[in-house]
């Protein structure tokens, strides 16, 4: 009898146990840091195990294709793999990623704010760039022109950044491709014209300079850098033409005479101090320089001309203040 009991509870034993379902898990790849993240996060701060509901909260959030992992739902057999179809692959890579809570977090830290938008990290980059801070407007400046390529001011700041850390080939590359997007941009013509002068390139610096002062003839700063370049070049009639553009008659013989004289062209510059001071006869400045280069080509006479001019014009200015 007693054995007949024994049997019936063996029976009775494998039928309760045998009409559970048994889930298969099926295996995911994880990378090192994953399965450091999931060791980390499984253990509580004694070391210990929390259970396999923490496994689950890690996971969800990195993966977002795990489905069913886990065997968690739905008609399908769980038993086997299950490949994603097209339409799972898109809805997946529309769902957005929640927030991990693990062991190395406090879950007090902030929510990730949206990237400003390119145009707002060009203002930025502007602003940095002109208060100096040169390592960070490079920086979003760079972020700007990588999330919109089309946005060539960015490159043409990149351009002064670049030149002002001392980056040249940098600068090149940056004010290039800001004038392969806007060619007639007479400000990015003028930065890289300007460039090429102070490369020593003074052929290629005119090139782009007369563009430059082509596209917007009202700028004086083109102008001035056109004369800078054409002065270097010798061209001095184009350089005085450029100058009287920039800050008009006297001062662009002025300029003319400054860059011929310092160039060893004296009678260049004797040539325009001359006109210059037909335009403003008492200039004190314009004397003695006049006074200092007629002796050195050996006209004693108009040297000491030049003097006695430049004495009378001290004295009425001595006379003035009194």
């Amino acid at each position: 009898m007693a054995k007949r009991s024994l049997i019936v509870f063996a029976l009775t034993l494998v039928l309760v146990t045998s009409a559970v379902p048994v889930r298969h898990v099926h295996g995911v790849l994880m990378t090192p840091e994953e399965v450091a993240m999931l060791d980390a996060a499984s253990r509580n701060d004694d070391g210990q195990s929390k259970g396999d509901n923490t496994v689950v909260r890690v996971l969800k959030a990195p993966f977002k294709a795990i489905g069913r992992i886990f065997g968690i739902g739905g008609d399908k057999d769980d038993s086997k793999p299950q490949r994603l179809s097209r339409k799972d692959v898109k809805k997946f890579e529309t769902v957005g990623a929640d927030k991990i809570v693990d062991a190395r977090t406090t879950g007090l830290e902030s929510t990730p704010t949206a990237q400003p938008a390119p145009q707002e990290n060009l203002e930025r980059g502007r602003a940095l760039l002109n208060s100096g801070n040169l390592n960070d407007a490079i920086a979003v400046l760079s972020t700007a022109a990588s999330t919109d390529p089309k946005l060539h001011e960015a490159y043409n700041l990149l351009g002064v950044a670049y030149e002002a850390k001392g980056m040249r080939d940098r600068a090149f590359e940056s004010f290039e491709k800001a004038l392969k997007a806007d060619e007639h941009n007479a400000e990015y013509l003028n930065n890289l014209g300007f460039l090429y002068f102070k490369n020593g390139d003074y052929d290629t610096a005119a090139k782009y300079l007369k563009r430059a002062v082509k596209s917007a003839p009202g700028v004086q700063r083109y102008w001035n850098n056109l004369g800078l370049v054409q002065s270097q070049r010798a061209k001095w009639d184009e350089a005085y033409e450029c100058f009287q553009h920039a800050v008009g008659e006297y001062e662009g013989h002025m300029n003319v005479a400054n860059r011929s004289q310092a160039m060893g062209y004296d009678k260049t510059a004797i040539k325009h101090l001359e006109q210059a001071r037909a335009l403003r006869p008492a200039t004190a400045e314009m004397l003695l320089r006049l006074a200092v280069l007629y002796k050195r080509t050996g006209n004693e006479q108009l040297a000491a001309e030049a003097n006695s001019a430049l004495t009378a014009t001290r004295s009425q200015a001595n006379n003035n203040k009194e």
